[in-house]
């Protein structure tokens, strides 16, 4: 069962132009993000994960950031919080199309992997279709 996204908490037009898709992948959860994520969809994307986290007996998500027109430091520690999270649930979160974004940003605690692709087949289990 995947969660609904909560309301935007600020109403502010950087929320409005945020997107936030959620598709299930098998045992994935697939969520591609869209716009700047500053400001309000920071706190968006974190109400939306940690819900995500901890209604699933094992995270298995991707993230894809390649809709994405721009990320902050807020955002990414958001991202890398995430990442910990699921592996301290014995999961794992995958962060895709996020490379020409990140650019020098520091990238320590983030799995990282160029496309959704690669993202679902590092977490589908073998013999998944």
């Amino acid at each position: 069962m995947t969660p609904t996204a909560p309301a935007d908490p600020a109403g502010s037009s950087a929320a409005r132009d945020f997107s936030l898709r959620i598709r299930d992948r098998g045992e994935v959860l697939l969520i591609e993000l869209g716009g700047p994520l500053s400001g309000a969809p920071v706190e968006i994307l974190r109400m939306y994960l940690v819900r995500t986290l901890a209604t699933l007996a094992v995270p298995a998500l991707v993230v894809d950031l390649s809709g994405l027109t721009g990320l902050d430091v807020a955002g990414l520690e958001v991202l890398r919080s995430a990442t910990r999270d699921a592996r301290a649930a014995g999961g794992r979160l995958v962060v895709t199309g996020g490379l020409p974004l990140l650019g020098a940003a520091d990238t320590t605690g983030l799995d990282l992997l160029p496309t959704i692709e690669a993202g679902l087949a590092a977490l589908d289990p073998p013999g998944t279709p």
